[in-house]
């Protein structure tokens, strides 16, 4: 989809590569999250966000939890939000990028996204996992 044809302005995070552009990228996750999926936030939209991660294993599931990565030690807040997965495509043999929507609004990660895009003077690197969400809970 062209950016003429978006319905709602994105605001970006960060640069995704392209082309033979190679960005290493670090995701650590917290004890307890190792099963989770490692992404950074590439931007965000009224409507959703997309999702930059590793290209292995494929971003199949259709509900995950969002939790954003603000530091590394147990003091930092754990801002989530509950997402649905509208596509996924592969940008490389290393990374895809995944479109997401918010299943409510207001939850903690997208209200501090806001915060941040209000400020946003430079692109930011915000980490963040998915957690696969069971379908009967979703």
């Amino acid at each position: 989809m062209s950016v003429d044809q978006r319905r709602f302005p994105r605001v970006e995070f960060f640069l995704v590569p392209t082309e033979h552009e190679q960005l290493p990228v670090w995701v650590i996750k917290p004890q307890g999250l190792a099963d989770a999926r490692g992404g950074v936030v590439v931007n965000l939209s009224e409507a959703g966000l997309q999702i930059l991660a590793a290209a292995e294993p494929g971003l199949d599931a259709q509900h995950y939890e969002l939790r954003l990565l603000l530091g590394e030690d147990d003091g930092v807040p754990l801002f989530s939000a509950a997402v649905r997965r509208v596509w996924s495509r592969p940008l490389s043999q290393l990374v895809q990028l995944g479109g997401f929507e918010f299943e409510s609004s207001n939850s903690e990660a997208e209200e501090f996204l806001r915060t941040q895009t209000a400020q946003i003077t430079a692109r930011k690197w915000v980490r963040c996992v998915l957690v696969e969400r069971m379908t009967a809970l979703a």
